[in-house]
């Protein structure tokens, strides 16, 4: 006779794929090919009786259910992008989940930190979770998630980072054709000195700007011209203004700064704020994505609009696609994004007007911009 409870029997927790790889000492892929009979002539046979051993004590439920499930649609999508924090994201997220509610889906959000290791966690969670597909803002180059939403056979789009890699679709801007043009405008105000501050380029994104910026220095109108290229450590303000007070200190003589992105940008213009550094009579300054508020900061920053909601939009139904026929050709949509000439962008400096770095100041309050 059982001690438990009648009506209190305690329900045992669903028993998942990574559960079965865990337990086999496998990667979730290599498990999930295993107890698939269209993969598993992939793996030796000494493997697969591992994993379909543990998968028995283990009580799982082969993946056929899973598959039952996305071929009868879920209901929801995963959506996952690196830090929710930043309102780039935010008119991305909005239109996906605008686009897809529109074929009755709900959508999933999950914030991966920049972190490899919690993206490949949240795609497996999400596989387990049975959703029918996943928009991810997060892939970087060469990353092994990509690998992982392929043979867990997840309907994936890729948006505004591209992995680059053959089997998946994507969604980006033309991000070096943009940086390009962002270089060309402040030559032709007369900057002669201009410093390109990157992340580190370990996405598509930060490879492809740096692209940019690099063959505007091979143009003819470029001839004569000193270009440097700083590399930041982080994406936010606080790094923008740490690396700007940085040069400021090591006797700074670019008339141009362009950052990677607004908010590296904003982060710039405070301490050029902070050391009393005018902009742009003394540098101009510039960054992308056009976030909201740009246009209201002193001065308005020139700035490269790379149409979030056009890349939510685009990633959603290309993704809608991808459920409807898995077997579709892989596809590379890239959107032209256009420059915000606003006022933080003026016509270069004279000679022998150079910052002040004594006039830094190293700790201060806030200061609004």
């Amino acid at each position: 006779m059982s001690d438990t409870p009648q009506g209190h029997q305690s329900k045992r927790p669903r028993v998942t794929i990574v559960d079965v790889a865990n337990g086999a000492g496998v990667h979730v892929s290599t498990a999930s090919r295993a107890l698939n009979p269209g993969t598993s002539h992939r793996i030796s046979s000494k493997v697969v009786r591992k994993i379909e051993k543990v998968a028995e004590q283990l009580g799982y439920k082969r993946n056929s259910l899973a598959s039952s499930l996305r071929t009868q649609k879920t209901g929801t999508i995963g959506l996952i992008v690196p830090n929710l924090s930043d309102p780039l994201f935010s008119p991305i997220i909005a239109s996906v989940e605008e686009r897809v509610a529109e074929d009755g889906y709900v959508t999933f959000v999950a914030n991966s930190d920049y972190s490899p290791v919690k993206l490949r966690s949240i795609v497996e969670r999400m596989s387990s979770q049975f959703v029918a597909g996943l928009v991810v803002a997060s892939f970087e180059l060469n990353d092994p998630s990509v690998e992982l939403c392929l043979e867990l056979g997840i309907p994936t789009v890729a948006v505004l980072r591209d992995p680059r890699h053959s089997r998946m679709s994507s969604v980006a801007m033309d991000d070096a054709a943009g940086v390009q043009a962002l270089v060309e405008h402040v030559l032709d105000l007369g900057h002669k000195d201009i410093t390109y501050v990157t992340p580190p380029l370990a996405a598509s994104t930060a490879q492809n700007r740096l692209a940019g910026f690099n063959a505007a220095t091979r143009l003819a109108k470029a001839a004569g011209c000193r270009f440097d290229v700083i590399e930041a450590r982080a994406y936010d303000v606080a790094e923008g203004e740490r690396i700007m007070g940085h040069m400021l200190a090591s006797g700074l003589t670019s008339t141009a700064v362009l950052a990677f992105n607004d908010l590296l940008a904003v982060g710039c213009l405070v301490a050029l704020k902070s050391a009393g550094v005018a902009c742009p009579e003394q540098i101009s300054l510039a960054g992308v994505n056009d976030l909201p508020f740009m246009n209201l900061l002193s001065p308005p920053l020139t700035t490269l609009h790379t149409a979030g909601r056009d890349l939510g939009f685009e990633s959603a139904d290309l993704l809608m696609s991808l459920i409807k026929n898995h077997s579709q050709p892989v596809k590379r949509i890239l959107l032209t994004p256009h420059l915000v000439l606003r006022g933080s962008t003026g016509p270069a400096r004279k000679p022998g007007s150079s910052p002040d770095p004594s006039a830094i100041v190293t700790q201060s309050d806030p200061i609004s911009v």
